[in-house]
């Protein structure tokens, strides 16, 4: 561990790794370990392929990791992929508005829930779809609810907690969520159908048809369907600090709509003049289709296509809305994946293309991207290698990036034929090395280039493991990663004009000031870097029960924040003594700057996960993680005067003073992550035909907080303009009964929420007991 602490950056071109790429001839041939092993024993290995891209025993893994099952799914109530999420250890899940979620990895994201509250969530993650990227590179994050597929594609999701950029590329800063699929699985026909109804209105839907032409070609089309209803009607308004209905919701940030008598624009009349309506009771309507396609040369060469489409509606957090949390959002979206497989050598091509149209018409944009990856694997005796290289192409087209200034007062948010465009390309290398059976070390090294930026981004990982025996092992791992530049902190280019309340003195009415501000990305920043320490250890404590647990310490530095610029002017009489007198004029500009941060976050914490798996009939996990974040640097809102000038004019009777200053708007906290977060999961089948199965997810008490920057006036009084809310711990349960008609046939009652109303995101809705009664049929 300490040659690992003391693992230098700046040394790195290519790096040794410890850890476990078993080839499944390695189990028969090279291990001694598995040759102790029970036919049983061998027959019970899962195999993960996201921890080092090469297929492994899950309990080899360095890395942390957590496979949800088909059969976990089809078991358990879940009746999405992200509440799917709830089954694995290590992530933060949070029904925003029914069916929409705010999903973390040990909750690093959570720091700036208070500085971009409004803005898109789970920036750190990187999820994939059968190892295809599914990203926004406009502002961050992943948008669930506009994935292609459902839960009845799924063969299974593997999670890997910790950074892993070295292995796919920025953005898994804190981890990654690979979903894969997989079907026509049985020779000949395969098809499988899958209805729920339920209370509030809720429906599932899905559709399976595929053909196995003797496991060597298969041929799958897809669809699923969901919808979901608000359980409320109204919404935060951070004026008020409390729910309204959507007609007298507040401007929490007034633009200014007449410049010449300064009257800010009311709620009602920038939803008109947007056409920002909201359908109040609908949260989730998505819909979306897939053909996948797959064909085997030989034992070593394969091709693998699949492509789709999506159209989703849903009303989650929204990105710079000006009146409260929840906006709704359209998107519609294509995609082509194709990947290839030849003996040593592997490729991926993939596009995707789209659209997101928020009712505030100036959040929408336009989208394509295209990624091509390209590896070569190659293994010997003891060590194996896996270089590589990836090219991207990005293209966004927003009203926030344009030449020309958007305006929140003017509104000139029409679409042009001006897309930011730029590309990224990297190399890689993975190597794994075997000296002695039970112990393996692994290296990855990344390197990262992007059109739009300056700079590199280096990412890495080093780890080991030693398999003590057939029944424990211990793991190490060391790793950096970062997030990739956007488009939005690089290229936003905005104005908005507000009221600024000016204090002079405490015994008058503040003035009323107009202040024009000019809101600007900056290209070349720096992006959150995390640097990570992991131990581990997996017992197999009997045959029937295991147990894995994890330490991990990691720090994070490059926050980026929109600091305030202002410049304040004044004119005042003078006497002719030199005396200041009455208050000629005031007046103030500025400017909004996404910037590198003076500040530093640092998090330990340990995980774990208990399973028990007695046989056919019964089986119950349970898994929990503490974490502990920890905030140093710049971290509370502040005024810092950085210049201050005097100016008699010829006459000598009126001074002019002009006051600088810098802003820091934001009151980063680590309050909005729960200190603990876990679950359980419970499955029973008495009977051949009878299941029953119970879930449930905890997370403790936490806090979310909002202060509107534009109006920062009074440090000193700045509690008075907080809007917060504490998410009180909460445990939600689900339950399953399911009942085998035939071999064909099985119906199902899913209960969610059991334990009743409760609010899990702040500022968000309420989420209440639903009842689902399910269908399934399949040949």
């Amino acid at each position: 561990m300490k040659q690992v602490m003391n693992f230098k950056e700046k040394t790195l071109l290519f790096i040794l790794i410890i850890t476990p790429m078993l080839c499944f001839n390695i189990f028969a041939q090279q291990d001694k370990v598995y040759n102790e092993m029970t036919l049983e024993e061998l027959l019970d290995i899962d195999v993960v392929i996201t921890a080092s891209k090469h297929p492994e025993d899950l309990f080899e893994t360095p890395l942390s990791t957590t496979i949800i099952s088909k059969e976990e799914i089809n078991n358990s109530g879940v009746t999405t992929i992200p509440e799917a999420l709830r089954l694995s250890q290590g992530l933060i899940v949070r029904e925003i508005t029914p069916g929409n979620y705010d999903i973390h990895i040990r909750g690093y994201d959570d720091i700036t829930k208070n500085v971009y509250l409004t803005l898109s969530y789970n920036t750190t993650i990187l999820v994939m779809i059968d190892n295809r990227i599914v990203y926004s590179y406009f502002s961050g994050g992943t948008f669930w609810e506009t994935l292609p597929v459902g839960l009845n594609d799924i063969e299974r999701i593997e999670v890997v907690r910790g950074p892993a950029s070295a292995l796919y590329g920025p953005n898994a800063v804190t981890g990654v969520i690979n979903i894969i699929t997989s079907h026509a699985n049985k020779k000949g026909k395969n098809v499988t159908v899958n209805t729920q109804i339920g209370t509030n209105k809720a429906k599932n839907a899905s559709l399976n048809l595929g053909y196995n032409w003797d496991d060597k070609t298969k041929l799958t089309f897809s669809s699923n369907f969901s919808e979901r209803y608000r359980f409320d009607s109204n919404y935060y308004d951070f004026v008020k600090k409390d729910y309204t209905d959507i007609d007298n919701l507040s401007m929490f940030v007034e633009p200014i709509k007449n410049h010449d008598t300064n009257a800010p624009w009311t709620y009602k009349e920038y939803q008109e003049e947007l056409g920002a309506f909201y359908d109040e009771e609908l949260s989730l309507r998505r819909i979306g289709g897939n053909i996948f396609f797959t064909h085997n040369y030989g034992v070593n060469s394969n091709i693998d296509i699949a492509l789709g489409a999506q159209k989703s509606q849903s009303q989650r957090t929204g990105f710079l809305n000006l009146a409260t949390p929840l906006s709704q959002t359209e998107s519609e979206s294509y995609y082509l994946n194709a990947k290839i497989k030849h003996n040593n050598l592997s490729g991926q091509f993939n596009i995707n293309t789209g659209k997101d149209e928020n009712n505030y018409k100036f959040n929408s944009y336009k989208f394509t991207t295209i990624d091509g990856n390209l590896e070569y694997f190659k293994e010997f005796k003891t060590v194996s290698i896996r270089p590589g290289i990836n090219y991207k192409y990005l293209m966004y087209n927003s009203p926030f990036t344009y030449n020309e200034r958007f305006s929140f007062n003017d509104l000139n948010f029409q679409f042009k034929d001006e897309a930011r465009k730029t590309f990224s390309i990297s190399a890689f290398m993975l190597t794994e090395w075997k000296p002695i059976p039970k112990l393996r070390v692994i290296g990855a090294a990344r390197l990262d280039k992007f059109g739009f930026n300056k700079n590199y981004f280096l990412n890495y990982e080093i780890a080991s493991t030693y398999r003590i025996n057939k029944s424990n092992l211990v793991r190490a791992v060391h790793s950096k990663a970062s997030k990739s530049p956007f488009f939005f902190d690089t290229y936003l280019n905005g104005i908005i004009t507000t009221n600024y309340n000016h204090v002079i003195d405490d015994s008058i009415d503040p003035i009323t000031i107009p202040v024009t501000l000019h809101v600007n990305g900056q290209k070349d920043l720096k992006y959150p870097t995390i640097t990570s320490s992991e131990i581990g250890w997996r017992t197999k404590i009997t045959n029937t029960l295991n147990l894995d647990l994890e330490m991990f310490y990691s720090k994070v530095d490059n926050f980026v924040n929109p600091n305030a610029y202002h410049d304040y002017i004044t004119e005042q009489e003078l006497d002719e003594n030199g005396n200041v007198g009455d208050l000629l004029s005031i007046s103030a500009s500025g400017a909004v700057k996404f910037e590198n941060y003076n500040l530093n976050a640092s998090q330990y914490g340990l995980g774990f996960t208990i399973d028990y798996d007695l046989n056919d009939k019964f089986k119950a996990k349970a898994f929990g993680n503490y974490q502990k974040t920890n905030i140093s640097g710049r971290k509370n809102i502040d005024v810092e005067l950085t210049n201050i000038q005097f100016d008699v004019n010829s006459t000598g009777d009126i001074l002019t003073t002009k006051l600088s200053n810098t802003t820091n708007p934001t009151q980063w906290s680590e309050d909005a992550t729960p200190s603990f977060f876990g679950g359980f999961a419970i499955n029973y089948k008495p009977y051949d035909k009878w299941g029953f199965n119970t879930d449930g997810y905890i997370y403790s008490q936490h806090e979310f907080a909002n202060y509107n920057y534009y109006q920062i006036s009074d440090i000193e009084n700045l509690e008075k303009d907080k809007s917060q809310m504490y998410i009180k711990t909460n445990l939600i349960m689900n339950a399953k009964i399911s009942y085998q008609i035939n071999k064909n046939s099985l119906v199902n009652i899913t209960a969610k929420n059991l334990l009743g109303q409760h609010r899990e995101y702040g500022f968000a809705d309420n989420i209440r007991s639903i009842i689902l009664i399910g269908f399934q049929w399949k040949i």
